[in-house]
């Protein structure tokens, strides 16, 4: 045990931080202890130095910043710098600076959308054990003369999609964190750059904050504005005697329905590059059985939790969801199974929607001529061209092929 923390104390100190972590006082290097353990999680040791201090603020800005559920900062050791350490996992699972030295090859800040493509990282208990780590973006930590001192990443379970303006944002996070080192570590006179870095710190934290207020009124807006089209449709369709025209306009509201409730998904987890398939088709359900409520048939999802689609892909999910069962509601019977599953073939998935009735010559027509009034043909144009399946039962299945790559 003793030579494990001397080996802390020399190769690096660690913080990884997630939200709503509990916190203990402690400054140095450190293990997990055995009551940290029994509590589950991670445990983020709270600093009594100043720098110490700045750290932990710059990386709790690093995870408001970006939205991953994780972000650490890492140094070649020092008495001044802090150490945290991950609870519940063993020293062996500390990313320290002698993990990260790779790095140091690398100019301006690296990102890595699958952690197990890195040979250095791709066995790491972050990568393999419950974390189960894949994306990480990390900037180098330079001092003044470009010699680099360590790196700041944000982790997360899922791919990001880093835009440029992210790298710029993350090395200037980290060159403010450099900045109030060197300024710590300097004589008494330059304690006014640590102040500065602290004030700056504390300004890009206000921008941020007003920010995220923007955003959140653009998105509520948005929603607002989604719901009330898709009423003022369902509305003009109830005093119309052609039943083609009613149809027409109530297809049209629920689209933007189901686009409405992508969009709601998305405003909950900011930020998320990927979403779950299951979630995005749970969240159509609701809406769409208070469209049918008077029928009396039920509509189940069947939908594994592991099957992802990426934020732009996801309104195109829903959509064709929703006229595959608006489809089976107007030409089945009975009650209406909708299952997405994986298909032979990198990142295709199978749309399926089955109900209890036999099958018509209808709605053969309907798939085969891909008409407007049926749906059909914006399930084709959905599905890249591509028909949709019909299998006549009972059951009967109706089903597309969609091909959802994630991005970049």
């Amino acid at each position: 045990m003793g030579r494990m923390m001397r080996q802390e104390r020399e190769h690096a100190s660690f913080l990884l931080d997630m939200p709503g972590a509990p916190k203990a006082s402690l400054v140095g290097s450190a293990l997990a202890s055995p009551a940290g353990a029994a509590a589950g999680g991670l445990w983020r040791m709270t600093h009594a130095t100043p720098f110490g201090r700045a750290t932990e603020r710059i990386v709790d800005l690093a995870l408001a910043a970006f939205g991953t559920p994780a972000a650490m900062a890492c140094f070649a050791g020092a008495p001044l710098d802090p150490a945290v350490v991950q609870h519940g996992l063993d020293a062996a699972a500390t990313v320290g600076w002698a993990d990260w030295q790779m790095l140091a090859r690398r100019s301006g800040p690296c990102v890595v959308e699958d952690a197990r493509r890195e040979a250095w990282l791709a066995q790491h208990s972050l990568v393999t054990g419950p974390a189960r780590i894949r994306f990480y973006a990390a900037a180098p930590l330079c001092d003044h003369q470009g010699r680099q001192q360590g790196v700041l990443a944000v982790l997360s379970p899922e791919p990001q999609g880093f835009a440029p303006h992210q790298r710029a944002r993350l090395q200037t996070l980290a060159d403010m964190l450099m900045a109030g080192r060197e300024a710590a570590r300097g004589p008494e006179g330059d304690r006014q750059r640590l102040a500065q870095a602290e004030q700056a710190l504390r300004e890009q934290a206000a921008r941020l904050r007003s920010q995220a207020h923007t955003i959140h009124e653009m998105d509520h807006r948005v929603r607002n504005g989604l719901q009330m089209v898709s009423d003022m449709l369902c509305l003009q369709a109830l005093p119309e005697q052609e039943d083609a025209c009613a149809a027409r306009l109530n297809a049209a509201a629920g689209r933007i329905q189901a686009v409405a409730e992508i969009h709601a998904l998305l405003q909950r987890q900011p930020g998320a590059g990927r979403l779950g398939a299951r979630a995005c088709l749970e969240g159509l359900l609701g809406p769409f059985g208070r469209l049918w409520q008077g029928s009396g048939r039920q509509v189940r999802l069947h939908a594994g939790d592991d099957l992802t689609v990426s934020a732009l892909d996801a309104p195109r999910l829903a959509v064709a969801a929703w006229e595959l069962l608006a489809n089976a509601m107007r030409h089945g019977q009975g009650n209406v199974t909708l299952e997405l599953r994986g298909e032979p073939g990198l990142h295709r998935f199978r749309l399926a929607v089955r109900d209890e009735g036999p099958g018509s010559e209808r709605l053969l027509r309907a798939a085969s001529d891909a008409g407007h009034e049926s749906g059909f043909g914006l399930i084709r144009l959905i599905a890249g061209g591509e028909a949709a399946q019909v299998r006549c039962g009972p059951p009967t299945e109706v089903s597309i092929v969609l091909d959802l790559p994630p991005p970049g």
